[in-house]
């Protein structure tokens, strides 16, 4: 043996220079990576905490997901609520000029009364709206289409609301009935076509059908399947006649002469009325005929307009039959009564959680009182056909009335003076408010999540990111006691004793 290291050195002299290896290696993962280890077991000291934060973090970026998903929704609402907005403010406008227009022509009235639908239509659309295959405006029933108005023309709208025997609902509780009878909550239902009544076995059974609701009578003969506006309710008997007995009272007919709208003429008799028949019995001749429209007014329950199906001229008596839908027969039967809605949701919020504490939903339903409103002033003017007595010609009250509504329907209350009783107090300014009240909850909520990110982001940093600076310092510094090593290893090898000798 002429070498002078040994055996346990040259292994103390490569467990030092692998050991330097190891560090080296670790200390490059670090600087490629700027991580302390590549697992959490390299920071076992820290890995609970660690993961905790992490777990946090990805709690608060899943909220931010959700309430951008939310923000798009309100964002879709906004729009949908602006277009009404903008429908509704047209509407009215023009409503109040046509009100303010003492010269009207048969033009001016079917152009309100085609805007009035054609407004029905655009809010019927606007609320229909969707955000990734949902219905905004429908409530908890989502695949649910939230407005469905009975018809897509005015004329079929005219059709069912022919504004006379069949009348556009004035109130909401009117407007928003969905029910149909059980015969065997009911009993038979007794339709007397002298008195125009549908009666109720069981006493108190018909209470859902507010005065003013339309009804559709089914499982009666023919010529009582029909539909009928309710006049009078009892809760036990519902009237469905225009007329009520009276009479003879003395009244004032007014009407105008073929060819002249200009000029009203009246003509004072003694008026009977007969319902059921539906005939007015005049104390004198009239010289009317078939499709004449006229108005009454002095009587007590019989004010209004009717247009003529048929005459019996005197004299000394001229018996004048009115348009309208007249219960048929009379017969008791198991006969089922069916109220229904335009509005085809429910009331239930889906709510979503945009926090830990916090829990919001769009909110917003198109039966809400606000929108509910403007349908019911749109329909009332939209209702009868120019030239019968349910036309708006011959029913310019209807204007006034509708007029209070819409107002009231924008900006709760339009006045003091509310034609139908008082009115819900919802209104568009309301929901608007509602949204964007929502919309500054999110944003500030998703605010908060991003600054807690922020936060954890440098907590998460702190625990398992290195200095680079320093780790860049050692790698060197393990790099060059590398070298040295390997040096020194290569030098002492070549040492031996043969060499010391020479």
């Amino acid at each position: 043996m002429t070498r002078i290291a040994t055996y346990g050195a040259n292994q103390l002299y490569l467990s030092r220079i692998t050991a330097l290896n190891e560090r080296i290696n670790k200390l490059t993962t670090q600087v490629v990576t700027e991580k302390k280890s590549p697992n959490y077991t390299g920071i076992a000291e820290d890995s609970n905490r660690l993961i905790n934060f992490e777990n946090e973090k990805s709690r608060s970026e899943a909220f931010i997901k959700n309430n951008d998903s939310i923000q798009t929704t309100i964002g879709l609402a906004n729009v949908s609520l602006t277009a009404v907005q903008t429908t509704m403010q047209t509407f009215r406008d023009r409503l109040d000029s046509f009100r303010t227009n003492k010269n009207r022509t048969q033009e001016d009235i079917e152009s309100i009364q085609n805007l009035a639908f054609q407004s029905m239509i655009d809010m019927q659309s606007y609320l229909s709206s969707t955000a990734d295959g949902k219905y905004l405006f429908s409530g908890g029933l989502v695949s649910q289409e939230p407005v469905q108005l009975p018809a897509a023309t005015r004329s079929g709208f005219t059709d069912i609301y022919d504004g006379f025997s069949v009348t556009y609902p004035t109130t909401r509780s009117a407007h928003m009935l969905d029910t149909v009878t059980k015969t065997a909550t009911t009993g038979n239902l007794t339709f007397n076509a002298a008195a125009g009544t549908i009666t109720a076995a069981n006493a108190g059974t018909l209470s859902d059908f507010p005065v003013g609701s339309r009804i559709t009578a089914s499982g009666a003969s023919a010529s009582n399947n029909q539909t009928y506006t309710v006049v009078a309710n009892t809760g036990t008997q519902i009237k469905v006649s225009r007329l009520t007995t009276e009479g003879p009272s003395a009244a004032t007919i007014s009407y105008y002469n073929a060819g002249d709208e200009t000029h009203v003429q009246t003509l004072n008799a003694n008026l009977t009325f007969t319902p059921g028949t539906d005939t007015i019995q005049v104390s004198s001749t009239t010289g009317f005929s078939v499709g004449q429209v006229f108005s009454v007014a002095g009587t007590t329950s019989n004010d209004g307009s009717y247009k003529i199906q048929s005459i019996t001229p005197g004299p000394p008596n001229d018996s004048i039959t009115v348009e309208s839908v007249k219960v048929g027969a009379t017969e008791t039967v198991a006969a089922t009564l069916t109220a229904e809605s335009w509005y085809k949701g429910d009331n239930i919020s889906i709510g979503q959680r945009i926090d830990q504490d916090r829990t919001v939903s769009v909110g917003v339903f198109a039966s809400d009182p606000a929108f509910e409103k403007a349908f019911r002033a749109m329909g009332m003017i939209a209702q009868g056909q120019y030239g019968t007595a349910g036309g708006l010609e011959n029913n310019l009250d209807r204007v006034e009335d509708a007029l209070y509504l819409i107002r009231d329907a924008m900006l709760h209350p339009a006045g003091n003076q509310a034609p139908f009783g008082t009115e819900e107090a919802s209104d568009l300014e309301s929901v608007l408010s509602q949204l964007g009240t929502t919309q500054s909850l999110i944003n500030t909520k998703t605010e908060k999540h991003k600054s807690y990110i922020g936060f954890l982001d440098d907590r998460i940093i702190a625990m398992e990111n290195v200095d680079k600076n320093e780790a860049i310092t050692l790698l060197l510094d393990d790099q060059r006691a590398l070298e040295a090593g390997y040096q020194t290893l290569s030098k002492v090898r070549e040492m031996s004793l043969i060499n010391f000798m020479k």
